[in-house]
């Protein structure tokens, strides 16, 4: 081992074991290698998470408003449309939401700083 290594433990359940194990015998592997390669890729995949998955620049924005359709609840059930899936219900915003929406303005209770509220 040329790298500078760590020993660590980790309990694994029984079948994934036992998995494991038959991968390695049939690919001539390590156990810790197979172990080490997963989680490589796993920090791999939880970096990329943290990268915009679309950038300003990104050119699917020129897309937008380029497509028509005649269905009234593509956004929602583009799943249906695509795949087959079961249609979802289009649920109405609550009635108070609305009634925000429409206020431009409305008035908000003053709180006392929190030093100086009243103990209950």
């Amino acid at each position: 081992m040329s790298e500078n290594m760590v020993r660590t433990q980790v309990y694994l359940p029984r079948e994934m074991y036992q998995r494991l194990q038959k991968r390695a015998a049939e690919n001539d592997l390590t156990l810790a290698l197979q172990i080490r390669e997963a989680l490589e890729n796993y920090l791999e995949r939880a970096g990329a998470e943290d990268a915009p998955i679309l950038r300003a620049d990104d050119p699917i924005f020129q897309m937008i408003g380029m497509f028509a359709s005649e269905e009234g609840d593509l956004s929602v059930n583009h799943d249906h449309y695509l795949y087959g899936a079961p249609k979802r219900e289009i649920v109405e915003p609550p009635a108070l939401v609305v009634a925000r929406e429409k206020s431009p303005v409305y008035a908000t209770k003053r709180r006392r700083p929190a030093g100086k509220r009243k103990k209950r």
